[in-house]
């Protein structure tokens, strides 16, 4: 879907970095890492002045963190066309788990040609290539998550590319025809075994 509409219908700036994080309750479940990107967006106060954040799978709380930059809560999203309106608007969708062993998010946003900042821990690198579908922080260092964050932003171009690239990734590894002949092939195994 094209970026710039997408960014319109759900109301955010068409001439901001719309960086994303989705998680159902993310902030008060320790292994997503809310706390981490909490810590790694202090550390972008005063260095990205055009990021807005977008937090899905939450409500606004009663009290908001004050991250440096405005934030989007869109509240739980309950059919595929508005998460892949999410992820279309966004420039990269943020995982900031501690564990994660496939998270859909990550999946997802790729085939929406969204690239993904990540840690490089638990299943999370079978989902990014480092500096070609998003970014991998090395594990919990939020410094290089923050390093992440600018790299994969600072360059239109390249942020274009990621994207591309991601969406091929994603449709290769795990699009409906790709999943199911894998799982025939493991049957056919199993029963050849027998």
């Amino acid at each position: 879907m094209e970026k710039s509409t997408c960014k319109q219908i759900l109301g955010l700036p068409t001439d901001k970095h719309i960086l994303a994080f989705g998680a159902m309750d993310g902030k008060n479940t320790y292994h997503k890492g809310f706390d981490l990107l909490t810590e790694c967006l202090k550390k972008l106060r005063g260095q990205i002045h055009d990021l807005e954040l977008v937090v899905f799978g939450k409500n606004k709380p009663k009290d908001p963190i004050d991250f440096g930059f405005p934030v989007h809560y869109l509240g739980h999203i309950f059919d595929d066309i508005s998460l892949a309106i999410i992820y279309n608007a966004a420039d990269a969708l943020i995982i900031p788990s501690r564990i994660d062993n496939l998270p859909n998010t990550g999946v997802e946003a790729m085939a929406c040609g969204t690239p993904v900042i990540a840690f490089d821990t638990c299943g999370l690198p079978d989902i990014v290539s480092h500096q070609e579908t998003g970014w991998l922080a090395n594990a919990f260092d939020t410094e290089d998550l923050a390093k992440g964050i600018q790299w994969v932003l600072e360059d239109e171009s390249r942020n274009r590319s990621l994207g591309r690239t991601a969406r091929l990734s994603a449709v290769e590894k795990y699009s409906y025809p790709v999943v199911a002949a894998q799982y025939m092939e493991l049957y056919h195994a199993v029963l050849k075994s027998q």
